[in-house]
């Protein structure tokens, strides 16, 4: 019999398949060993397809090979931003350029400063209000 994906088996004469450990997947039928998760990403133990591959989402990164948990997923910090997902570095987190800022974390893009705000510096978390009487 072959085993189901999701479950291993590497010795001969068994009745029973092996579930894939946390971290681990594997999404083909048949299997003597499953596969590290990679890093970009978790493998999250489930009865359906493996348990296989989930990427980070755009915004985040996981530096780490055989996560289990979308915990494994770190956020971009405030001021940086990521667009794809998958991301295997925090090196993919860039920071905003001027005029344009992103607030909080996991920031898949930057937000310009709205009409009577500016912001000079790169890296911001928010914007800076025009004073009375000027204009920006």
């Amino acid at each position: 019999f072959d085993c189901a994906a999701g479950q291993y088996q590497n010795l001969t004469g068994q009745a029973a398949c092996v579930k894939c450990p946390a971290g681990e997947f594997q999404t083909e039928r048949g299997q003597t060993s499953c596969d590290l998760c990679a890093a970009g990403g978790y493998c999250e133990v489930t009865d359906d397809c493996g348990g296989g591959f989930t990427p980070c989402l755009a915004g985040s990164y996981n530096e780490k090979t055989g996560s289990s948990s979308p915990d494994a997923c770190q956020q971009c910090p405030p001021g940086t931003f990521s667009p794809s997902s998958g991301a295997n570095s925090s090196g993919t987190c860039k920071s905003c350029r001027s005029g344009t800022f992103a607030a909080g974390s996991r920031n898949a893009e930057c937000e310009p400063c709205k009409a009577g705000s500016y912001q000079n510096a790169t890296g911001a978390a928010g914007c800076i209000r025009c004073g009375l009487g000027s204009f920006c």
